[in-house]
């Protein structure tokens, strides 16, 4: 009987807030697993999605975009170790948070994957060809891709390059398993993503989702919407419960297409 090879690595996500990390992390492993938002600090935990492929397994760790302090980039070395890190880009921008980035990578041995996103964006390419001089001064790099995650553009050969780089090794991971975040998790994370989507900026930070699975009703989920304030239950609801109608049919839309079965939402909104 023939033994096949395996393969299998750790590849740590890193970059600003809202420089795309969650919507890359989502097309990596073809699963909608991390919340997207333009919203700041929508991500606030370590996300981790694994890419299967045949002999192939890559765990993708997504990381917040708040943990650009240096003590708070050195925690994430402590549990893991890291095969590859992509450095994801928003198109030409460069401040101080990028610099304590590269001022950990330049102790750390570890080959970076650069990502230059929204490069849909970048209507002057010179621009572009400057920006990435600018950083092949800062940084050494592996590998450079430059996409538009929204777009999908040359999104695929991220994983395709990884594979052809990656160690001998078993699989952590079993063929099945996609992520850490449980199903309650992934379901907070859907509502509240369409919370952020069809309510005021300020609201969503000030919401708790609490999600319970009554016994014996397989498809029905009672889902619990905490506020403070009885203004912002108001404008939960909306004219008309406009805004809790748009909530509760996305929301159920996106559930299922995730668990692949028939979802009903049953929205409470209560104050704290």
């Amino acid at each position: 009987m023939k033994i096949t090879s395996s393969y299998y690595g750790n590849i740590l996500i890193l970059g600003r807030t809202n420089v795309g990390k969650s919507t890359l992390l989502n097309l990596l492993i073809n699963k909608k697993i991390s919340i997207i938002s333009h919203k700041k600090n929508t991500t606030n935990n370590n996300i981790i999605g694994v890419y299967n492929n045949d002999i192939y397994q890559i765990s993708f760790i997504d990381t917040p975009g708040n943990i650009f302090y240096k003590n708070k980039i050195f925690n994430l070395f402590k549990n893991y170790e890291y095969n590859y890190i992509l450095f994801i880009l928003d198109k030409n921008r460069w401040n101080y948070i990028e610099e304590n980035f590269t001022k950990i990578f330049s102790k750390i041995n570890i080959p970076i994957i650069l990502i230059i996103n929204k490069v849909d964006q970048i209507k002057n390419k010179n621009i572009l060809l400057s920006y990435i001089n600018f950083i092949q001064k800062k940084i050494k790099i592996f590998h450079l891709f430059i996409i538009s995650a929204k777009y999908k553009l040359y999104t695929n050969d991220i994983c395709s390059f990884i594979c052809k780089h990656l160690p001998k090794q078993k699989h952590f991971y079993s063929s099945s398993y996609i992520t850490n975040q449980t199903d309650k998790t992934i379901i907070k994370e859907i509502i509240r993503e369409n919370i952020m989507k069809f309510l005021h900026k300020e609201i969503p930070y000030n919401i708790k989702i609490k999600v319970v699975f009554p016994k014996n009703l397989l498809n029905k989920l009672y889902i619990f919407l905490l506020v403070n304030k009885i203004n912002y239950k108001k404008i939960i609801i909306g004219k008309n419960s406009k805004n809790i109608k748009l909530i509760k049919k996305r929301s159920e839309q996106n559930i299922e297409k995730f668990f692949h079965k028939k979802i009903i939402l049953n929205i409470w909104i209560k104050i704290k």
